[in-house]
């Protein structure tokens, strides 16, 4: 009798922490702007096939995500804000449901606990008038959520405001106190950062496909400009197994933030692959290990840190192939010693070891040379597949047909 009145309380434990979601089928953009007019509450939104074209709205945002004081208030436009609690927005596999956002936070996620954003594809998002305004087709503030196979692709703007603030729009934005998993999304030709966390941020960045097409150069609206990932302040993150391409820079660690950096593929970069750079005045860790870096236009790896504790981190077994390519960068004043590990200040506790050198560029004799003879790292490389098979992107890479395809076929 005991056991099933213990067994009777166990189940009702269990009914009680099962959340019961209200479902809705959303058609129209009036309905999805409608439903998320206010908070809501232990919901599931199927997004059917189709366009969903947002009207924007100004507002003033409290608070700034990458402002030298982050109680800066901010004027910008929102296309949909979505708060409360259990909340769910899922589209087709086919990501047929496309979200227009015509503002420059696109979809606002704000305040909300425990959310999901997938299988949705999230376009037309707008540089805003304010220049420190966060802009980006999804921006993230005090949620948690988890954002699945969506495409988010084309937020570009506005050429005269690009061109007056350099900055343009994001694909993703991570802010205050907000805890994210990105996980196997497309994203693709916006015109800033891919991915930017800033204060109080952390994300698991994962299996993401990261490109910015146009691989643009200057201030025009294009796809490729900023960074690919960016975190910075004192932001955190574990970034792993992407594919990354076309962008400005690679992968940047900044002023304090702290990263683990693990089999991610950056390759054809204007500038540098991977930075890690405590801006003169912070204490930064990152873990960078078993990445590889190709076809970049500046250094292929930089290290920028002064502090010497014991929260510094290390760089294990990445491989640098084809860095320094482009003689604009060859002063050290843009961007990095031009070769492929540059060493600005390194801590003594930053650990350096088996890392692969090939077929880099150096802008000056005097700087360090790291590369080896083609047959040793061919050798070292295939000792190597496994790791390098394990990130998703690996054999769609313009690294892999170089260097392991036709090697793999005449020895095989």
């Amino acid at each position: 009798m005991k056991k099933c009145i213990v067994l009777l309380l166990m189940i009702g434990l269990l009914a009680s922490c099962t959340t019961k979601r209200n479902t809705y089928i959303i058609t129209d953009s009036e309905a999805l702007e409608e439903l998320f007019s206010q908070p809501q509450k232990n919901i599931r939104v199927i997004l059917e096939s189709g366009d969903y074209h947002l009207t924007p709205e100004y507002f003033i945002d409290q608070t700034c995500g990458n402002c030298q004081d982050p109680n800066t208030a901010i004027s910008a436009t929102r296309g949909i804000t979505i708060s409360g609690k259990n909340v769910s927005i899922i589209g087709p596999s086919d990501r047929s449901a496309i979200i227009h956002t015509h503002a420059g936070y696109g979809i606002y996620i704000k305040d909300l606990q425990n959310g999901v954003l997938e299988n949705l594809t999230i376009t037309g998002t707008i540089r805003d008038t304010a220049q420190m305004a966060t802009d980006a087709a999804i921006v993230v503030s005090n949620s948690d959520i988890a954002i699945r196979n969506s495409t988010i692709r084309d937020n570009l703007g506005d050429s005269l405001l690009i061109s007056k603030h350099i900055s343009g729009v994001m694909g993703i934005c991570g802010r205050e106190n907000s805890h994210m998993t990105i996980i196997g999304n497309e994203i693709l030709r916006n015109s800033w950062d891919g991915i930017a966390l800033y204060r109080d941020a952390y994300a698991e960045i994962i299996g993401n496909k990261i490109d910015g097409v146009d691989k643009s150069k200057g201030r025009l609206p294009e796809g490729g400009r900023g960074v690919a990932i960016g975190v910075t302040w004192n932001a955190r993150a574990k970034i792993k197994y992407n594919y990354i391409a076309r962008y400005w820079k690679g992968i940047g660690i900044f002023v304090d933030a702290d990263c683990d950096v693990e089999n991610n593929i950056v390759e054809d970069m204007v500038t540098w692959g991977i930075a890690f750079w405590d801006a003169g005045k912070g204490n930064p860790r990152a873990y960078i290990s078993n990445n590889i870096i190709y076809n970049v236009g500046a250094c292929g790896i930089s290290i920028t840190k002064s502090n010497e504790d014991t929260k510094s981190g290390s760089l294990i077994g990445n491989i640098v192939v084809t860095s320094g390519q482009n003689e604009k960068y060859d002063s050290p004043d843009y961007y990095c010693y031009q070769t492929s590990l540059a060493m600005h200040k390194v801590p003594q506790n930053f650990e350096i070891k088996d890392n692969l050198f090939f077929d880099n560029r150096r802008a000056t004799d005097d700087l360090p040379d790291y590369d080896i003879p083609k047959e040793q790292f061919h050798k070292k490389i295939m000792k190597k597949k496994s790791i390098l098979y394990s990130n998703p992107f690996f054999i769609q890479l313009e690294f892999y047909k170089a260097f392991l395809y036709i090697y793999e076929f005449k020895t095989s």
